[in-house]
């Protein structure tokens, strides 16, 4: 009898390891349409021709930007990376910086805007608060611009990109969707006739399963195009969203695009996928900056697009709807031109090209999965229990929060698909072209980067 009790359950432990590997083996692989995809690998040879080529003469958005209007524009999250860029782009085009009015929650600290943009007006306030936006709307104008129709771009958002559990939505849901209720009430009552606001292409990503079945070779959703598509379909419910970002953004997407009407005219731009350009980006800015990291997906295939392309979809999307000749009330992708790359080719960009040192360590993906889980169990515990805070039990933070079930589903093969957006606004899309490739955009953060560092 203990004999076989031992047989038993050495079996069922063999099956076990067995299933695991299976797991572990899937998380590496490829499914054929992104092998498709991902054709095209950047060398060294490239790398260092476009690093050397943007050095010496960086990418001019300039010649791009739609021309300026008589408007004057409220930038909500102007502080920030695709807000801040909105501005930069404003000011480069020819508006006045007495035009321009940033409201965020932090003061700027952006080098380039401290020097550039310090003659826009900037008023702190809390989207949370309708108070406090009422306020910042209300301020006075200068005179010289008080009576131009008004423009508000809303590019402000709270991320959280671990959490996925509906008893926390409420966290994410009162900035993204109550705040946009504020912002959208707050442009209507100030005359604003013109709102475009930020989205995110992960609002149509589904939750990928990474716990398969032994006959499977790939994971449920391990590979996934992402179109605009889903906006005409009923909303999802909340098992279905692969974070609390992307459905909270999903519903204030809906507000933004269900306010659209005469003399009010909205949209919203979806980046697509992971925005990168500053320092401060969760890409190739954070690996800059901790000089180290650790990851399971050189071999994923994502699209990503600089911050500055992002500004310039909201840029045309505007210049659509000053003209009432593009298509309004709807979501546009908007991704880098060219082909996406895996993760591999952004690590080798950092290491080859950064004067700072860079190391990325490749870890199997089961043992960093069951990691996540393990955290996540930890955080439902101590958001569930708030008196364990008292007893030293708090929410991990960066870079451990992002080592949750959540970061893991959005890092599988995504394909951005921004063909809408691209078409002319005859058409229907708002004529986005793209200035930088995504090689090129990320040689010139590393050019910047290292022209900050060198001989430190």
């Amino acid at each position: 009898m203990a004999i076989s009790l031992a047989v038993a359950v050495a079996s069922v432990a063999c099956i076990a390891l067995l299933w695991l590997y299976r797991i572990n083996s899937a998380m590496h692989a490829v499914p054929a349409e992104a092998a498709k995809a991902m054709s095209h690998r950047w060398t060294r040879k490239q790398i260092q021709e476009t690093y050397q080529r943007v050095r010496r003469s960086p990418v001019d958005f300039s010649k791009h930007l739609p021309p300026r209007l008589d408007r004057r524009y409220v930038v909500v999250g102007g502080a920030g990376m695709v807000g801040g860029d909105v501005v930069m782009q404003l000011l480069q085009r020819g508006q006045t910086p007495q035009s321009i009015r940033i409201i965020d929650f932090q003061g700027l600290t952006r080098r380039d805007m401290l020097e550039k943009a310090k003659d826009c007006d900037f008023v702190t306030a809390d989207m949370t608060s309708w108070e406090s936006v009422q306020a910042a709307f209300s301020k006075p104008w200068p005179a010289s611009v008080a009576k131009l129709p008004l423009t508000v771009y809303h590019t402000a958002a709270k991320i959280a990109p671990g959490d996925r559990s509906e008893r926390l939505y409420e966290r994410l849901r009162r900035v993204n969707v109550g705040g946009t209720e504020n912002v959208l009430k707050a442009s209507k009552a100030a005359g604003a006739d013109i709102f475009v606001a930020t989205a995110s292409a992960s609002i149509s990503f589904p939750s990928a399963n990474f716990w398969i079945w032994p006959w499977q070779s790939v994971p449920e959703n391990y590979w996934h195009v992402s179109s605009e598509a889903d906006f005409y379909a009923p909303i999802r419910s909340h098992a279905l969203f692969f974070s609390n970002y992307s459905r909270s953004k999903a519903e204030a997407e809906r507000l933004i695009c269900d306010a659209n009407e005469e003399g009010f005219r909205t949209g919203t731009i979806r980046p697509g996928n992971a925005i990168y350009g500053r320092e401060t980006d969760p890409v190739l800015g954070s690996l800059l900056q901790m000089g180290q990291s650790a990851t399971w997906m050189p071999h994923v295939f994502q699209n990503f697009v600089h911050s500055r392309n992002v500004a310039l979809g909201h840029l045309l999307y505007e210049a659509a709807l000053v003209k009432n000749a593009g298509p309004s009330g709807r979501p546009f992708n908007i991704t880098d031109p060219g082909p996406g790359i895996v993760f591999q080719d952004l690590y080798d960009l950092a290491t080859e090209l950064s004067v700072t040192p860079v190391h990325v360590a490749k870890l199997p993906p089961l043992p960093l999965l069951l990691l996540t889980h393990l955290v996540e169990a930890y955080v439902s515990v101590v958001t569930r229990f708030p008196f364990l805070a008292k007893l030293g039990f708090r929410e991990p933070g960066y870079p451990f929060s992002f080592l949750q079930p959540t970061v893991i589903k959005g890092s599988v093969h995504i394909l951005i698909d921004d063909s809408a957006i691209r078409r002319n606004v005859e058409d229907g899309g708002l004529g986005y072209q793209g200035v930088c490739t995504t090689l090129e955009g990320m040689c010139e953060q590393l050019a910047e980067w290292n022209r900050e560092h060198e001989g430190k």
